[in-house]
């Protein structure tokens, strides 16, 4: 039989739970071991060096590494609450937005949340997000579905958006080159592409397109595009 997630263990255990080293600084030493290093870099090991404890201490507060995760999400979560006024302004567009730029910075903050999948957790904080971005969309006179599919999108665009910002710095590590270099690395080939006119959108986005767009401006502009789209599918009176 599998075990019930970690909150339904803490909320059974929170009276008896012994005092001393505490998931709040076994949850931070991971967090910021993600942060530095990645998320297959987390390890009890690890865990245990960073706040001078021992390993098999530390099987005492938590089962392993998928009990760590579920922590560490939900304190980053916390965070995306402090971001964000936990009353929703009325102006569903205005608090969808400011939910989506709130949740870029976490992903840009804590890289590693990105490689979590989609499945929900039942954390505190997650609850309370989820009430949070719910109450963004209320008063339109939609079906729960309906509200779902909108704070869904949102943030499906905001994810997908961040998940590519950070290939780019991935790969301006691996390869030691930032956009300018690697721009300049291709320019020969790209002259070629040019030169053959069989690729004319290329050839327009090589002459047109904006050299060193704001990510800031552009993430903006799509969402808004995002947006428009959600607002035209809002049902009539």
């Amino acid at each position: 039989m599998s075990k019930p997630v970690i909150w339904a263990r803490l909320s059974a255990t929170a009276r008896t739970r012994p005092r001393g080293l505490d998931l709040t600084a076994i949850t931070r030493a991971a967090i910021a071991i993600a942060d530095e290093e990645g998320l297959d870099a987390v390890s009890m090991r690890k865990i245990a060096n960073r706040i001078d404890s021992g390993t098999m201490s530390l099987y005492r507060h938590v089962n392993g590494k998928e009990d760590l995760v579920e922590l560490m999400y939900d304190s980053v979560l916390g965070e995306l609450l402090h971001d964000l006024d936990l009353s929703p302004a009325g102006d569903w567009r205005a608090d969808l937005a400011r939910l989506a730029r709130a949740n870029r910075a976490l992903h840009h903050r804590h890289p590693w949340v990105g490689d979590l999948g989609s499945r929900p957790s039942l954390g505190p904080n997650a609850l309370r997000v989820m009430e949070v971005a719910m109450a963004c969309v209320d008063g339109q006179g939609l079906t729960i579905d309906q509200m779902m599919d909108r704070v869904s999108t949102t943030l499906q665009f905001t994810q997908g958006f961040v998940r590519a910002e950070l290939a780019e710095s991935e790969a301006q590590r691996r390869t030691g080159l930032d956009e300018a270099a690697w721009r300049e690395t291709i320019a020969p080939y790209l002259a070629q592409v040019l030169l053959e006119g069989r690729h004319p959108y290329m050839a327009r986005i090589i002459e047109e397109a904006d050299d060193h767009p704001n990510p800031d401006e552009v993430f903006d502009r799509r969402l808004a595009m995002v947006l428009d789209g959600l607002e035209s599918a809002l049902p009539t009176t």
